[in-house]
Parts: structure tokens; sequence; C-alpha cells
């Protein structure tokens, strides 16, 4: 849970980062009607480029010395990118994209390391066609890659940097659709952020913000994860019941990556991870269906879940740190 104080700085930092949106392409808002629904909608604290690449690897700044950029886009070219205006453009673009008759639901995907914006917006747009998620998806793309020097030496520091940016985004979130449940899928390093956005939505005062959490192959070592569970409450063994499945699956080839009771580990085989020439195995169709099933809430002893599954197996951290 998150102290008063935490949330203050959070609402602060939020609004901050909403007054300073830019456009991401010189087209229509994000909120136009014409493109209702379609595609994902994002959000980015990358340096905004005016390419092929839409968003570098480097940190925005701006004159609040951070830069949020929110859009919609139906495909990783700058074509096919909106630049949401104002705060009140991107919410209209998100309130579009509920699924009539569905709810309302929310699902947010963060990227791992030594990822473009173009590859994480393919992987975003990927995961929405394969889980077929009721509601928006949101993509939170944070500067994975830099030009200036190897990504291994600035990748800890960007996480650090951008992370209370995803804080103050998720916590905006929950304000705004308050009560409206919000899941994240989160690949490699992406874990890290996903767990400080679970402080925000698992406050008491809110009963239905949270829905589920996917972690695919998280690299986080795995006191950390059990220690932001924790925090996050996570690991006090309440769930809801009106949903069957666990609220929290880690899809692993870790052995010995821990979590705690109640939290499902789905050991999935190392090829997975090398498939389609990437790093992240949201490509490979067998997990993209365990991980509907997953954010459906079924639970992991359904015939229809086909992956290997196994209880958590200890506390040794062979995850990166």
């Amino acid at each position: 849970m998150m102290s008063p104080i935490e949330r203050c700085a959070l609402i602060a930092a939020a609004i901050i980062a909403f007054v300073g949106t830019s456009i991401a392409a010189a087209n229509a808002d994000c909120s136009s009607r014409k493109h209702y629904g379609a595609g994902i909608v994002f959000v980015t604290d990358r340096e905004p480029l005016g390419d092929e690449r839409i968003f570098g690897g480097e940190r925005a700044r701006g004159d609040a010395d951070v830069l949020i950029t929110t859009g919609t886009l139906t495909a990783p070219k700058p074509a096919q990118t909106r630049g949401c205006t104002s705060r009140r453009s991107f919410f209209q673009a998100l309130n579009r994209r509920f699924a009539p008759g569905h709810g309302r639901h929310i699902l947010i995907y963060v990227h791992g390391s030594d990822t473009s914006f173009v590859t994480a917006a393919r992987d975003a747009l990927t995961l929405a066609h394969g889980v077929r998620f009721p509601g928006p998806i949101v993509l939170y793309s944070w500067p994975a890659t830099v030009t200036a020097e190897p990504a291994s030496n600035v990748g800890s520091r960007n996480v650090a940097w951008s992370a209370p940016h995803f804080a103050a985004f998720v916590n905006d979130l929950e304000a705004h659709f308050h009560n409206v449940p919000i899941s994240f899928v989160a690949s490699g390093v992406g874990a890290r952020f996903v767990t400080s956005g679970l402080r925000v939505v698992r406050d008491p005062r809110c009963h239905h913000c949270f829905e589920h959490a996917v972690f695919v192959q998280p690299e986080i070592a795995a006191d950390v994860l059990r220690r932001n569970l924790d925090r996050a409450r996570m690991c006090d063994g309440r769930r809801d019941p009106a949903r069957t499945g666990a609220p929290i699956t880690i899809y692993t080839t870790a052995p010995h990556l821990s979590s705690c009771s109640g939290i499902d580990t789905v050991r999935v085989p190392t090829r997975f991870v090398a498939e389609n020439g990437s790093r992240d195995p949201l490509g490979n169709a067998i997990l993209i269906r365990d991980v509907r099933e997953a954010l459906a809430g079924i639970p992991r002893s359904a015939s229809s879940r086909r992956l290997a599954h196994t209880a958590p197996l200890g506390r040794k951290a062979t995850a990166k740190s």
C-alpha cells in the first residue's frame, strides 16, 4: 500500500506529465472518431523523432524536464500514429476502446530491454490480436535502447528514471477510471515497472482496480520480486471471489524463480525465448493462448491450458537482478 505522501507525489507527477503531452505525429488528434477503437494506445517518455523510428532510445526532456507523449497507433509507422494533444483527448481515446457489452477493462503492456519503440509497438499489437482483450491495450514504452553508449551500461538507470513516470501514469489512470479493473503484461525487465504499478492499483480504497498481472521471463531477482509483491499485498492470500484463476501468472525458463503462495508459476521451454529472432517470447502462439486464458481467469488446472506448470521452487535468484 502506498502512503498518502507517495500518492500525492504521484498525482502531482501525473498532472505535470499530461500537461506536457505533445503530438507524436502531424496527423489527426488521437481522439478522432475516425480511429474509433482501432489499434492500441501508447504512453512513452522516449525522445520523439521525425523519422520512421517515431521515438528514439534516449530520454525525452521538455520544459518540465520530463516530456511524456501519448497517442494511438494502428501500425508502427508514422502515418498510422496519432498524438494526443491533451490529457482529455488521451482519455477520450481510451474510452472509445472499451468493448461494448464486455464491461470495462484496461490492459497495460510494458516491454523489456534492448527494444525499440517500433518493436515494442509491434509486440503490443501482436499481444492485442492474440489475447483478444475486452478493452483498450496501453503500451508503456520506456527508453530501453540508447545511442550514446551501450544499452547494458544505462539500462538499469533508465528503468530507475522511467519507473516513477509509469507509477504516476497508473495512478492517474486509476483516478480517472476508478474501479475499472487494470491488468498488466510485462516482458523481461518490464516486471520492475509492473511491480511498482501494483502498489497503486492494490490500494485498499479501490477494491476492483486490479484484475491480473502476467510476467513473461521476468528479469528481476527472485528476492526483489517477492519483496515487491509483498509491498503490493499480493502475498496476503486475498483474492477476488469472482475469479477462479490466480491474480498473478509468471512465465519463466528459470527453475528457481520464486513467488509466493497462490501465484501461478508456468515453466516455458527455452526455445520460446529465441523464437521469431527475438528475446521476447510473446510471439509464440502457444504462450499467447495461455496468457489469454490466464487473463480471462481460467485456472491453470483447466485442460485448455496446455503448458506445463510448476509450483514455486524456492528463493534462489536465477533471473537478472
